[in-house]
């Protein structure tokens, strides 16, 4: 009980804060792990443990440091004391190995031949550090035999009942293996975090530390709230860097995941508000969490809120994922156990199985098949426009799509649903207004999805999926959204989309630049949209000098180096049919 009530009151003494020296007898120590503490560990594949303090009577003339690796003996460190004014510092460093492996530390002080034991710590390990945040999807969930527990997975920091809001209470320091509802002081990461945090830990053979400061029904100005200003009251974001700063782990976090906008998603105005938001709250992450690599952030679900802008923040993350280096995403339509807001312990488990991949793939640069990703389209287009009734949806390279035509399910009064594919594609900027009256068939090739109408379509725009499930009538219809879905082979769901432009093949243009023209010996060529076709230059007395065939390409550079001084003509004939020329000076 004495050191439980102890442990109460220790603040881990972190990079950059000292809140509570340690006392044990005569020993003060400003730098001490915790039980159970995780030290990030470094490019060396280690981490170091710092030992500081001060001994204030001369009662001791040496200081002695074992370290265990399992029980075992590792490493002993002796340190003889030098006292000025009866009073003796000390410090000490020693390396832990990022390892499936718990290390132990023990602090003896001797006199002579006598030793007194001062302190000891266990359970320490080093591993990587992961954030954990947005609403209550990021934490909540029931917590069953299945959610992975065991001592590889820690957190820091306990939750603040009963949403884990704030104010923060800064007593709450403690290092723990979460979830585990046999303990009283419970840091709940939930079954998500501890799910991604099991199969990093059966992937790397390292620890890993989940800190979760998710908050249930949170908007994105809770997350907001961070400017790194902790010697006061500690709410929203500035929760997350308390925690990582009282960790030590502040310059050390991997990526951050961020689940949050299902309550800006069922309201307008703060719906048209939070694509800026996020922006905002991105730009802090880089800042105020250089360390991480990624912000991994879930493409919302549909849900039954009766909110015209909803698709848009779909398309937000969509977008962010094609456009920026520092989001990745996939999409959570289609994940199992949907209740309408929530997910059940395997719905939950599955969304850390996709989310690891792409920690996988990204941080830890394992090679996978492009099917861990959610597919992604990359244009709509009509190939002429005297096939105006044909549209192609050309997803990622790679992917293969597969689709079902309706799915039926009974709702909560009993009654038989059926939605069909065809009623998921939208002809307005909103995902509002469907084509599924005007939707003859639908089919899907390798990474495109082919849409036949039934007469021409002039518009320039498609979505899909819709801005809520417009399906959902309360106390007549009730059910979770339920597609059906695009889908690749690994059953990965595609992304929504809004208002994608449509475009005729053949009234793209083609024609390209050519720089520096005259040359010497470098010529480069360039192509407003992505070029398909064969490029081929010739001498002026015709003779063939260079030839290519393009797929998809924006840009290539040609070596003229070998290149007489003459005049040259350049000829690019699309796929399209339609044929582009330039002139070519070589000058030397």
């Amino acid at each position: 009980m004495i050191r439980k009530l102890f442990l109460l009151l220790v603040i881990l003494s972190g990079a950059f804060h000292v809140s509570l020296a340690q006392n044990f007898g005569d020993f003060t120590f400003s730098a001490l792990p915790q039980d159970f503490q995780l030290y990030p560990r470094k490019s060396t594949n280690e981490a170091t443990i710092a030992i500081d303090g001060k001994l204030s009577k001369n009662t001791y003339s040496d200081l002695g440091f074992f370290l265990t690796r399992n029980g075992v003996l590792n490493k002993v460190i002796k340190q003889k004391l030098t006292f000025t004014n009866n009073s003796a510092s000390f410090s000490q460093r020693m390396n832990i190995k990022a390892e499936l492996a718990e290390y132990g530390l023990d602090v003896y002080a001797y006199n002579g031949k006598d030793s007194t034991k001062i302190v000891s710590r266990n359970n320490i390990v080093s591993g990587d550090v992961y954030f954990v945040t947005g609403q209550s999807n990021a934490w909540i969930g029931e917590i069953d035999k299945t959610v992975y527990m065991k001592e590889w997975v820690r957190s820091f920091g306990l939750v603040q009942p009963p949403n884990n809001y704030g104010p923060y209470n800064k007593a709450d320091t403690l290092w723990t293996v979460p979830n585990d509802v046999s303990s009283k002081q419970i840091n709940r990461i939930g079954p998500f975090a501890a799910e991604m945090a099991r199969l990093i830990i059966e992937s790397e053979n390292i620890p890993v530390a989940m800190l979760n400061s998710g908050a249930g029904g949170s908007y994105i100005d809770f997350h907001l709230q961070l400017d790194g200003k902790i010697d006061g009251v500690i709410d929203g974001g500035n929760i997350m860097y308390y925690k990582a700063v009282k960790a030590g782990v502040v310059n050390d976090v991997k990526g951050i995941i961020y689940r949050q906008g299902e309550n800006e998603s069922a309201e307008k105005d703060l719906a048209i508000l939070w694509p800026t938001k996020l922006n905002q709250l991105l730009d802090k992450y880089k800042k105020y969490f250089p360390s991480a690599q990624y912000v991994f952030a879930p493409q919302l679900n549909v849900y039954e809120f009766m909110c015209s802008e909803a698709a848009k923040l779909r398309e937000t993350v969509r977008n962010l994922h094609t456009n920026n280096a520092y989001v990745k995403s996939f999409a959570t339509v289609g994940t199992q156990g949907f209740d309408r807001l929530h997910y059940s312990v395997k719905g939950y488990q599955q969304s850390a199985l996709e989310q690891f991949r792409l920690i996988s793939k990204y941080v830890y640069k394992k090679t996978y098949s492009p099917q861990i990703e959610s597919p992604n389209i990359k244009r709509a287009y009509f190939e002429s426009e005297q096939t105006r009734n044909k549209l192609f949806l050309e997803f990622d390279e790679g992917q293969e799509l597969s689709i079902i035509q309706d799915t039926t399910i009974t709702d909560l009064q009993g009654n038989r649903v059926t939605r069909k594919l065809a009623k998921n594609f939208y002809w307005d900027a909103i995902n509002m207004g469907s084509f599924e009256p005007y939707i003859k068939q639908i089919e899907a090739s390798g990474n495109k999805i082919i849409i036949t109408f039934t007469q021409d379509y002039l518009g320039n725009v498609i979505g899909y999926l819709p801005d809520y499930n417009r399906d959902f009538i309360l106390g007549k219809s009730e059910f979770a959204f339920q597609g059906p879905f695009i889908k690749n082979k690994l059953g990965m769901r595609a992304f929504a989309f809004s208002a994608m432009p449509v475009v005729s093949l053949d009234k793209l243009s083609f024609d390209f630049r050519c720089s520096p023209n005259p040359s010497t010996d470098l010529v480069e060529l360039y192509w407003e949209n992505p070029a398909n076709g064969d490029l081929e230059i010739y001498d002026m007395a015709g003779k063939l000098v260079y030839k290519n065939t393009l797929t998809k390409t924006n840009y290539i550079s040609i070596n003229t180096s070998t290149w007489i001084s003459a005049n040259y003509f350049i000829t690019f004939k699309s796929n399209t049919g339609r044929n582009y020329s330039k002139r070519l000076a070589i000058l030397r």
